[in-house]
């Protein structure tokens, strides 16, 4: 008996030591793909946390210009509807005067000449000339 019939399949060619050579390289570049995986979520974690210390910060400074904004409404509001601060705003921080108030113009403070020191206190060293 022969045996060519057309249903059986062809024979397989032997099993070759290709797939096994190449594992090594496999686990090398599988190991670098991990590697490179690693590093850029290192990054990521650094860029986010960076990121949410920039917006803390900026949470802070729109908090401080805020209650700034809040102040200056208030000072206006004074300002409006308060003749007496509006004067002293004028003196205090403009010196205006009107015409008949008199002003005393103060020198300034002369330096104070250094103390001497009371019997029995020491003194430091001055070096003198050599």
């Amino acid at each position: 008996m022969h045996d060519d019939s057309p249903n059986r399949p062809p024979a397989s060619p032997p099993p070759s030591s290709a797939p096994a050579a190449l594992r090594p390289v496999w686990i090398a570049l599988y190991a670098c793909f991990l590697l490179l995986v690693g590093v850029a979520g290192v990054k990521t974690w650094r860029d986010l946390a960076t990121v949410e210390a920039r917006r803390a910060e900026l949470t802070r400074e729109i908090a401080a210009t805020q209650a700034e904004s809040v102040a200056l409404r208030e000072r206006i509001e004074r300002l409006d509807h308060d003749p007496q601060a509006l004067e002293r705003l004028a003196r205090e921080e403009l010196q205006m005067v009107y015409p008949d108030d008199v002003v005393v113009l103060l020198p300034a403070a002369a330096p104070r000449a250094p103390e001497t020191p009371s019997p029995g206190t020491p003194t430091p060293v001055q070096p003198g000339p050599p």
